[in-house]
């Protein structure tokens, strides 16, 4: 039974690092549509088995967290890497809108994107 459970966990982590790599690499998450299934059909999974996976490897987050973390990352990336580049330009770049943005950067970082930005240019 240990040697069935250390199989399945090293499947789910490759699984995952499959899925990490292309959505990373590939940059998916700038697709503004990109849905779970999307990834099912690519690898062949079943619905409640990336769900498990996510939750092993991804600190426990649903699909739409784990992407929106990534856009949300690449947005402050892009922000810290290109100062004039806009945040209207930054939102279409990680496959959010606007408002999108603005809120989920505000949540997730306590302050808006415009302010960010403007934290960023002050301190060079």
């Amino acid at each position: 039974m240990q040697n069935e459970q250390k199989k399945t966990k090293v499947s789910d982590y490759e699984w995952f690092r499959q899925i990490d790599a292309a959505v990373r690499k590939e940059k998916l998450y700038a697709n503004p549509s990109l849905q779970r299934q999307d990834i099912l059909q690519r690898f062949g999974l079943r619905r409640q088995h990336l769900n498990v996976i996510l939750s092993r490897y991804a600190y426990g987050q649903s699909f739409p967290q784990y992407v929106n973390s990534m856009r949300l990352h690449e947005a402050e990336r892009l922000m810290k890497d290109n100062p004039k580049l806009s945040i209207s330009s930054v939102a279409q770049a990680v496959g959010l809108s606007m408002p999108n943005l603005r809120i989920q950067f505000k949540q997730r970082y306590g302050f808006s994107p415009s302010d960010f930005k403007e934290a960023i240019n002050t301190k060079k």
